[in-house]
């Protein structure tokens, strides 16, 4: 037998192996019904009411969006999709940079009535802690949610996984590269599927005129709007902004570069943010290496926090980064110009001061090489049931079609 750590419901350890028994024992659910949504609106309230989850962003991003209201249109919109059934037992490895992706996974597969095992890094923090907490109470009062739903954790030993993959009828991994081929490499039964997520890289882009034009209170809200995208989770999100394109006349866009790294430098400061001293350490010497091999006109450091290099071109960009703070920006007449320099790793673009219409322009110009998110400065981070160019939704249920005339 094989002893696992259950972190939700019912903490403690326990045999992999009678958890896969009560995953296959639980009721089905039915897709995009009510008991998945009140269980979540549950485990939102569960939340709101936690002082520690209440202080931690990304902790009330999450409880916002696990609401009834938030879900029911999820759900309403599913609908839309046709007749689904669930996939059935879906195992999720989520980031270990990112905890809170663990319950967005979980959620949006229980929408779609599927049971749930979600395997969590040993390594995990307070937000996996808070909402493994939240769970716990939540679902008390949600027997048939709860009976298909396991959190566990355990170390770097590959046989609960293979247990957990050969049981599953689909797997949603998470991570770099080299974490999603190791677990790929894992054998499933011949009828499942995996969904993968892997290493992106993501940017914002800025219109120099709108900058300019805009009020120095609405300069400041930019500023915080970057903040948000970037420094949440040390600038390792995957959709986290870390080349920052300015579009318009390039005297110009230097002024606004200048007044927003200005104002950005004053947001780091407000927040008390501080990057870890082998976090510095190691971004100085990626900084230094960066001033050998790549193409840059200006380094500018505003302190550990915050750090500027302005390419002289985007020809060939390396989109290898370390973090923490640390922007690559460039320069170019039209977001069209940016177009080419596109590649398939790039997920998110994060935007300010664009017409609808040029940004529709742009994402024609890019279509089927990269950038699979436009939103708006700010927003970067805001999950999604659309992401990396696929609708979870979908992809988490079987679509089921009934050939048969009405009597």
């Amino acid at each position: 037998m094989t002893t696992v750590r259950r972190l939700a419901p019912a903490p403690g350890p326990i045999e992999l192996e009678v958890v896969l028994a009560e995953l296959a024992a639980a009721p089905v659910l039915e897709p995009f019904g009510d008991a998945a949504v009140d269980a979540l609106d549950a485990v939102a309230r569960a939340l709101f009411r936690d002082p520690v989850a209440r202080s931690q962003p990304d902790l009330v991003a999450l409880a916002s969006w696990l609401r009834a209201a938030s879900l029911r249109r999820l759900a309403s919109e599913a609908r839309a999709l046709g007749l689904r059934a669930p996939r059935g037992l879906a195992f999720h490895v989520p980031p270990a940079n990112v905890e809170v992706m663990a319950m967005y996974s979980l959620a949006l597969s229980m929408l779609a009535g599927n049971r749930n095992l979600v395997r969590i890094s040993s390594r995990a923090g307070v937000a996996a802690e808070r909402v493994c907490a939240a769970l716990e109470a939540a679902l008390t009062d949600h027997p048939d949610v709860r009976a298909g739903t396991a959190v566990l954790s355990w170390g770097h030993e590959l046989e609960p996984t293979e247990l957990c993959s050969a049981a599953c009828d689909v797997r949603v991994l998470w991570g770099g590269d080299e974490t999603v081929a190791r677990l790929r490499a894992v054998p499933t039964a011949p009828g499942a599927r995996d969904i993968a997520f892997v290493d992106r890289f993501s940017m914002a882009a800025l219109e120099a005129g709108a900058w300019l034009s805009a009020s120095s209170q609405a300069r400041d809200g930019i500023a915080a709007q970057l903040y948000n995208d970037a420094y949440w989770y040390d600038q390792q999100g995957c959709s986290s902004p870390r080349l920052i394109v300015w579009c318009g006349a390039a005297q110009s866009a230097r002024r606004a570069a200048d007044g927003l790294y200005a104002r950005l430098e004053t947001a780091i400061s407000e927040r008390g943010y501080e990057l870890p001293l082998g976090a510095v350490t190691g971004k100085l010497a990626w900084v230094a290496g960066a001033a050998i091999d790549r193409p840059l006109e200006r380094v500018q450091s505003f302190g550990n926090a915050l750090t500027v290099l302005t390419l002289s071109t985007l020809d060939g960009f390396d989109r290898d980064h370390p973090g923490g703070g640390t922007f690559l920006q460039a320069f170019v007449p039209s977001l069209g110009e940016l177009a080419p320099h596109v590649t398939r790793r790039d997920q998110t673009l994060a935007v300010f001061g664009f017409e609808r219409s040029e940004l529709e322009r742009f994402a024609g110009l890019v279509a089927g090489r990269g950038i699979d998110r436009i939103v708006p400065l700010g927003q970067a981070l805001r999950f999604d049931h659309r992401w990396d160019g696929m609708d979870l939704l979908s992809e988490l249920t079987r679509a089921v079609a009934i050939s048969v005339e009405a009597r």
